[in-house]
C-alpha cells in the first residue's frame, strides 16, 4: 500500500489514548460542559452541551464538512433551526443547554475488529458561536459496556478538558473496545491506543520509544510533554509501515499503520514514525507552504535515523540520493508552492517532499560550512521551536523561517527558501557529491550514541 495513494482516505482517521493530568485549577466565566453518550452500535452520539457565563448565538462545526453529521438540535423538547449543521438559538442566550445528535455515517473508518470505530471530533463536537476568549470546556463520556475512549487531551478521572484548539484543529476519537499501554521515555508521557493483536505491547514499547528517543536529539528533548498514538495493523505487501498521520487539535496525536507481519527490527528500522514525530518540532503550514515543513520531516528521517543507528549512514546518504531522484522525476511542472498547494489533488508528493528535503539538506550544509560545524539545522530547529511553540493553529511559512534565521543568526534561509518555492525545477543537488562538502555530509550523518541511546533512565 503506497503512502501516496491513501493519504486522502486516511486522513479520515487517527488518534491515541489519552493521558491523566489535573483540570485546570482556575475556572473563568465561560464555561461550556458537554455530556457525550456513543450509541450502542458506535454509529453515533447524543450530546449534551450546558454553557455558561457567555453570550452565544448557536453551536457551530469545527470544520463546515462536519455539518452533515448532524442530524438534529433541541433545548427541551423544542427543536432548533440547523441550517448547513450549525444550530442556531433562537435568540443569543447567555446561559443555555443544547442537546444535538450525530451519526458518525462518513467519515467512518472501523479496524478489522469492528468492536472500534475512530472518527475526527468534528462529528460531536460543536464548539459555541462566537467562541470565548477565554473558555473552561470540559467532556464527559458515557459509553456502552465495556467500551472506552481514547483522546489527546488532559483528563481528571472520567472528564476531558479540551484545550482551545480542540475546537478548531482536527484530532480522533477512538470509541469501543481496544488494547491500551502507557510509558514514558525523557519525560515524554506516551499513551497507546491498538486496534488489534499486533504489534504486542513490549514491542510496541520498543519500536515507538526508539523513535521518540531519535526524534528527541534533535533538541535533546521532546517538544511535547505527552505524546499519543493510534496502532492499526493494516496488511501490506511491500512496507513494514504503511502510512503515518500527525493530528493537532487538543494535543499531538500520532496515527500509524504497521503491517502485522512485520518484527519489531523492522518497525524500528522504518522510516515512517520518525517522519512523523518529527512535524512535531515544526509549526503546522498553510498548504501553499507545507513543502518546507515535510521536505524538513523527509530530511529528518534521514538524517536521525543514521545518527541513532536505526539505519547506516552509507544506507541514509543512499536513500537522500534516491529519494532526490523520485522527486526530480514527479511533479507536473508547476512552482514548487503550487505543487504543494495543490499535491492532495494532484498526488505530487514524491516532487514536494524530496524537493523540500533537498532545501533542508541545503540549509544544513551551509549553516555547517559558515559556522565551522557549530551551528546546525538541528540545532536550529531546537532553539527555534521555543519561539514558535506547540500550537496548533495554521501559520504561515515565513513564520517558520524567520524563527530559524534568528535561531541559527544566518540571513540566508528565508532567501533560499524564496527560489525554491518559485522555481518549477527540482533543485540540483550534484554540489552535494563534491570533494569539499564531503567532511561535511560524514558529519550530518555520523553517530551521536550520547544523544540518541536509550538508557534505564530514559523509560519508566
Amino acid at each position: 500500500m503506497s503512502p501516496w495513494r491513501v493519504v486522502g482516505f486516511l486522513s479520515l482517521l487517527g488518534c491515541a489514548h489519552v493521558p491523566e493530568a489535573s483540570p485546570p485549577r482556575e475556572r473563568s466565566r465561560a464555561q461550556a460542559r458537554y455530556t457525550v453518550t456513543i450509541y450502542d452500535n458506535l454509529g453515533g452520539a447524543r450530546v449534551r452541551a450546558c454553557l455558561e457565563g457567555m453570550t452565544v448565538n448557536g453551536l457551530v462545526p469545527i470544520y463546515d464538512g462536519g455539518g452533515p453529521a448532524l442530524r438534529g438540535a433541541w433545548i427541551g423538547d423544542d427543536p432548533l433551526d440547523t441550517p448547513d449543521g450549525r444550530i442556531r438559538l433562537r435568540e443569543p442566550a447567555r446561559a443555555a443547554c443544547v442537546d444535538y445528535e450525530t451519526r458518525f455515517d462518513s467519515p467512518l473508518f472501523r479496524a478489522s475488529d469492528p468492536a472500534a470505530v475512530i472518527v475526527s471530533q468534528a462529528q460531536w463536537l460543536w464548539r459555541p458561536d462566537p467562541f470565548p476568549r477565554d473558555l473552561e470546556a470540559s467532556v464527559r463520556f458515557e459509553l456502552p459496556m465495556d467500551a472506552e475512549v481514547s483522546l489527546p487531551w488532559p483528563r481528571s478521572d472520567s472528564t476531558y478538558f479540551p484545550e482551545r484548539s480542540a475546537f478548531y484543529t482536527s484530532v480522533y476519537s477512538v470509541f469501543g473496545s481496544f488494547e491500551h499501554q502507557s510509558f514514558s521515555v525523557m519525560g515524554t508521557s506516551v499513551e497507546v491506543a491498538r486496534l488489534g493483536l499486533r504489534p504486542p505491547a513490549d514491542e510496541i514499547r520498543r519500536w515507538l520509544g526508539g523513535a521518540l528517543q531519535a526524534t528527541a536529539s534533535v533538541g535533546g528533548r521532546f517538544p511535547h510533554d505527552r505524546v499519543h498514538f493510534i496502532i492499526i495493523p493494516t496488511p501490506s505487501q511491500d512496507k513494514h509501515v504503511a502510512f503515518g498521520m500527525v493530528r493537532r487539535g487538543g494535543g499531538a496525536s500520532v496515527l500509524l499503520l504497521p503491517s502485522p507481519n512485520a518484527t519489531v527490527g523492522q518497525l524500528e528500522a522504518d522510516w515512517v514514525a520518525v517522519h512523523e514525530l518529527s512535524h512535531l518540532w515544526l509549526p503546522h503550514l498553510y498548504p501553499g507552504d507545507r513543502w518546507i515543513t515535510e521536505g524538513i520531516a523527509t530530511y529528518l528521517q534521514e538524517v536521525l535515523r543514521a545518527r541513532c543507528g536505526l539505519q547506516s549512514s552509507e544506507r541514509a546518504w543512499t536513500r537522500l540520493q534516491e529519494g532526490f531522484e523520485r522527486g526530480r522525476r514527479a511533479g507536473t511542472g508547476r512552482p514548487l508552492a503550487s505543487e504543494s498547494r495543490e499535491m492532495s489533488r494532484t498526488g505530487a508528493y514524491h516532487r514536494v517532499y524530496w524537493a523540500g528535503a533537498a532545501f533542508a539538506l541545503a540549509v544544513d550544509l551551509r549553516l555547517r560550512k559558515e559556522s565551522n560545524g557549530e551551528m546546525t539545522l538541528l540545532r536550529a530547529i531546537g532553539d527555534g521551536q521555543r519561539l514558535w511553540g506547540t500550537d496548533a493553529r495554521l501559520v504561515d511559512g515565513s513564520a517558520l523561517l524567520s524563527a530559524l534565521q534568528e535561531a541559527s543568526g544566518a540571513d540566508f534561509i528565508q532567501e533560499l527558501a524564496e527560489t525554491y518555492a518559485a522555481s518549477s525545477d527540482f533543485p540540483s543537488t550534484e554540489y552535494v557529491r563534491s570533494p569539499e562538502y564531503s567532511e561535511i555530509r560524514t558529519q550530518i550523518l555520523s553517530g551521536a550514541d550520547d544523544a540518541c541511546g536509550l538508557s534505564a533512565e530514559s523509560w519508566r
